[in-house]
């Protein structure tokens, strides 16, 4: 991360310390813009700041945003509360349309012969061996960037240990900004939807949300004739590397208010859980 950007990060999450949130922040204090009695391979680095964070379960994770090698290239290195050494260094930051996302692989190193296993047990805690993380450019995103670094941290850990004691299995992945593109192109591949429409006004002679019922014909007559909304619900971190077409059977139609609310928040909501929502609503 270039160091504007780690500046705004910084200045972003300082700005937030007193904000009302489910997280509570401690700022480290930083000596001529560098770190101090932190850490050996953080010391008298250039940092933009480092954060104490502190969830509702009362863990709590230093965020340090620090020019690791000094480089003007800015990781987010994530330690313990006892700072006894990194639990990640996240240096790769995606820009996509002057948006950033940052990108981290998990791949011990560990000389014992069990990193196959710990890779497997990553991958199943997860979702995914990769973590993409939006850089928050808003307080409104703060509380999900925090939630995704301490679901990282406590992944590596425990796998790392191979602690037979496992975190909770995600519901889904993380997704990033880009991850969130690529899903909503998939949406928008206009062939797999048309079939999609198709079967089902071959099945039901009418497009109806399939969660809340809502028909936009029924409602706006001619003007909503054939108009509804394609959800894909296979998540991004179960496709292949190398891609897949998007199969019919992937695809549910819905309409705008709960396609909308299904993307509300990370992981985003199943099918099942939004009718549930409704229903007890």
């Amino acid at each position: 991360m270039n160091p504007s950007s780690a500046k705004s990060l910084a200045q972003l999450i300082h700005n937030s310390v007193n904000s009302p949130s489910k997280y509570k922040i401690v700022e480290a204090k930083l000596v001529n813009g560098e770190l101090r009695d932190f850490h050996q391979w953080a010391n008298e680095r250039p940092c933009k700041g480092a954060f104490l964070v502190e969830n509702e379960s009362s863990s709590s994770l230093w965020v340090a945003i620090v020019d690791w090698k000094k480089t003007d290239n800015y990781y987010v290195a994530l330690f313990p509360q006892s700072r006894s050494g990194p639990i990640a260094e996240i240096h790769e930051c995606l820009v996509d349309n002057g948006e950033l996302t940052f990108r981290w692989v998990y791949n011990p190193t560990k000389q014992d012969g069990k990193n196959s296993e710990r890779r497997n047990y990553f991958q199943e805690v997860f979702k995914s061996r990769e973590a993409f993380i939006s850089v928050p450019t808003s307080r409104d995103e703060l509380d999900d960037f925090y939630s995704e670094l301490f679901s990282l941290a406590e992944s590596r850990r425990k796998a790392d240990d191979l602690d037979p004691n496992r975190p909770p299995i995600r519901d889904g992945f993380p997704e990033g900004k880009l991850k969130e593109r690529l899903h909503r192109s998939r949406e928008r591949n206009s062939e797999v939807i048309r079939h999609a429409k198709e079967r089902e006004m071959g099945r039901e002679g009418r497009l109806r949300c399939a969660i809340c019922q809502f028909d936009f014909q029924a409602i706006y007559g001619h003007v909503g004739a054939g108009f509804i909304e394609a959800h894909h619900t296979k998540p991004v971190s179960t496709l292949h590397p190398d891609g897949e077409k998007t199969k019919l059977e992937d695809i549910v139609l819905v309409c705008s208010n709960c396609h909308r609310m299904l993307h509300r928040r990370r992981p985003w909501l199943e099918l099942h859980q939004l009718s549930a929502l409704l229903n007890d609503g």
